[in-house]
């Protein structure tokens, strides 16, 4: 008979007894949540924002990011002056306007300023401000194509005169755009820049949000062609003319009076461009001390016009006063001069005595505008009011 082997027995029972405390021992640890296992590397790929502290990682968890604030946008808007007034002038057509003391950043006068309008060619401001944030080489050039041209001659919208198969550079683009209210400018613009006048729209609504302005502008192309849902007020207008005097780029275009595109194979000696807000302005003179002469610390610098059959005429005015920039913006006004001459009412009377004066220069008034045929060329109706003699092929 065989002798029992009693060790081993033992040694079996001592390795169950191992095998228990050690189960025990795991499902304590899980249970205080001291042990647990180890994410996958795509649920880490994909994991919220973490934040280090004392050397150590916690996961942020989904409330606490919701708690999370976007940065506060720029507030740009200007504050009411001490000694503000509305707006309130026998003769004046502006629907909405405003004056605006930019080194101050103050509003000394206005009237329905907060009121929607549809700002036309005053988008190109805008426009103006994206397009030079993103050019990085002010000689490189954009090709026109017939896809560019052809619409904007079917609606109509102002034009430089730049053709198709025609390479401009980005410099000539921008003060075509500003100067003459060029279409074909904000078109070359948008599509080098953005690739399509679709894109480069986004970048201008982020530019509104950057700004703060996002809530009460709504601009869906980069010309101020009409559309229902185009739309601004003539204070948002002032805090972008503003906010476009401070780039250096912005501001040489904007005040410019004349400048001519270079040399091309469609136009060897370029195009002359003349500011239609320099044109408007050839005659007057702003007179606020009331003694009848141009007073000689004021000086009108620039600015932009529009003009559309909804939006009627707009404009933003900037002139230098005693050391202070001034910033009028007047919408829905009656006519081209009449934009103008509200502006310069306004300007008189809220920075001094009310009394517009035109200045002797004998200055032709301009004809009502028609459309007429020249042989090889045809003068086109475009959406500030003025003309601009574009070439067409026979």
């Amino acid at each position: 008979m065989l002798k029992k082997n009693h060790k081993g027995g033992a040694a079996a029972v001592a390795i169950m007894v191992i095998i228990m405390i050690v189960a025990i021992a795991s499902a304590v640890l899980i249970v205080t949540g001291r042990f647990s296992i180890k994410k996958s590397n795509v649920e880490e790929a994909v994991s919220p924002v973490q934040s280090k502290t004392d050397s150590s990682s916690e996961t942020i968890s989904e409330s606490d990011l919701s708690s999370v604030a976007e940065p506060e946008p720029i507030n740009l808007y200007p504050t009411l002056a001490a000694d503000y007034q509305d707006v309130n002038i026998k003769g004046v057509t502006a629907g909405s306007s405003i004056l605006v003391d930019a080194d101050t950043n103050e509003i000394v006068a206005g009237f329905n300023y907060e009121k929607k309008i549809y700002p036309a060619s005053l988008t190109k401001i805008l426009t103006l401000m994206v397009a030079v944030e993103n050019i990085d080489d002010m000689s490189a050039t954009y090709t026109f194509t017939d896809e560019d041209i052809d619409p904007l001659i079917e609606d109509n919208a102002s034009m430089a005169g730049f053709e198709a198969g025609e390479s401009v550079t980005m410099e000539d683009l921008l003060y075509a755009s500003i100067l003459v209210s060029g279409a074909d400018g904000t078109t070359g613009l948008a599509n080098s820049i953005a690739g399509s006048e679709e894109a480069f729209v986004a970048l201008m609504q982020q530019k509104l949000k950057d700004l703060g302005l996002d809530t009460t502008t709504n601009f869906v192309n980069a010309s101020g062609l009409h559309d229902k849902n185009h739309y601004t007020t003539v204070q948002d207008i002032a805090v972008l003319t503003r906010a476009a005097l401070e780039s250096e780029t912005c501001r040489k275009v904007l005040t410019a009076s004349t400048y001519t595109t270079g040399k091309t194979e469609q136009h060897p000696d370029g195009i002359e461009l003349t500011s239609i807000v320099a044109s408007r302005f050839a005659g007057y003179f702003i007179d606020c001390d009331g003694d009848g002469e141009p007073d000689s610390d004021v000086e009108i610098l620039g600015g932009k016009t529009g003009f559309t059959d909804e939006a009627l005429y707009t404009l933003s005015a900037v002139i230098e006063k005693g050391g202070h920039k001034y910033i009028c913006v007047v919408a829905r006004c009656k006519g081209e001069f009449e934009s103008v001459e509200d502006a310069i009412a306004i300007y008189e009377k809220y920075l001094g005595p009310n009394k517009t004066k035109k200045a002797e220069l004998n200055i032709d008034e301009p004809a009502e505008e028609e459309q007429t045929e020249e042989n090889d060329t045809d003068t086109q109706k475009v959406d500030d009011g003025a003309t601009v003699k574009v070439e067409t092929d026979e």
